[in-house]
């Protein structure tokens, strides 16, 4: 009788002893998971974006051995239906969660198609102007993701300059990227129309007329190979007979040079 009495004392402090132990639950923050985590937690607090205003336990619910919920599903906070972006199916591989913004897009195997559920007008765009940029995938000329310097490559990386001062601004005020063939013209000097109009710029200088101290954009505007009309500028010098000969190119045969 004694023997069981001392064993049934025994078990409940046993049992009394364990359960405060083993039943606890541990509260961890980050300062927690930083003592570990180092290069994530500064990750994050520096690119993480919106990622950074939260805690690391609002993502990561577990942690392994005891958890398999480690990694959360990013459908949890973004939406597929809210849009067709969110319906991609690898989100890793253009986002590491740690930075979301600084995109990489090596592990992605359609980077036209995943680009496209944003950038579509970009789309559309050089479908309408077919050009060889339509061919390529979008990470051959955007290395990263934005518009910021270095997020994509040079226009002469690939292409020969018109003049050798040219650089990339001087490209991107006749050629848009996504439609390049499409040429439309800003305020740009005459040197760069040298590249392959050369013979043109030798005889306008060599007439010395009025029109050689114009820029070339003043009478080629907007488009690439448009003309403007000699009327808007002389309107009809030659009375009766420009009715007569309302061609000016009839006798003034080359307006780069209107002295032959």
């Amino acid at each position: 009788m004694q023997r069981l009495l001392f064993l049934a004392l025994a078990t409940l402090a046993l049992t009394g002893l364990s359960c405060p132990v083993f039943s606890a639950e541990v509260q961890l923050g980050d300062d927690d998971c930083v003592k570990c985590h180092t290069g994530e937690v500064n990750d994050i607090a520096a690119h993480g974006a919106a990622h950074g205003d939260m805690g690391c336990q609002d993502c990561h619910f577990e942690h392994a051995p005891l958890g398999n919920d480690t990694i959360p599903k990013c459908s949890l906070c973004h939406d597929p239906e809210e849009a067709p972006h969110y319906k991609l199916a690898n989100c890793a591989g253009c986002h590491n969660p740690h930075h979301p913004l600084n995109i990489d897009f090596s592990a992605l195997s359609d980077v036209k198609g995943a680009c496209l559920t944003c950038h579509d007008d970009k789309g559309a765009e050089m479908t309408a102007h077919p050009s060889a940029h339509s061919s390529q995938d979008c990470n051959e000329c955007h290395t990263a993701h934005g518009l910021g310097e270095g997020q994509f490559l040079n226009c002469l990386d690939c292409h020969e300059a018109h003049s050798d001062n040219m650089v990339i601004a001087d490209c991107t005020k006749c050629h848009k990227p996504h439609s390049p063939v499409e040429v439309t013209y800003g305020e740009i000097p005459s040197q760069l129309c040298v590249g392959c109009h050369d013979d043109i710029v030798v005889a306008l200088a060599e007439s010395k007329t009025m029109h050689s101290e114009m820029a070339c954009s003043e009478c080629h505007v907007d488009q690439h190979k448009t003309i403007t009309p000699c009327s808007d500028c002389h309107g009809e010098p030659h009375g009766v007979m420009h009715k007569k000969f309302p061609n000016c190119v009839e006798c003034h045969i080359d307006p780069h040079a209107l002295a032959k």
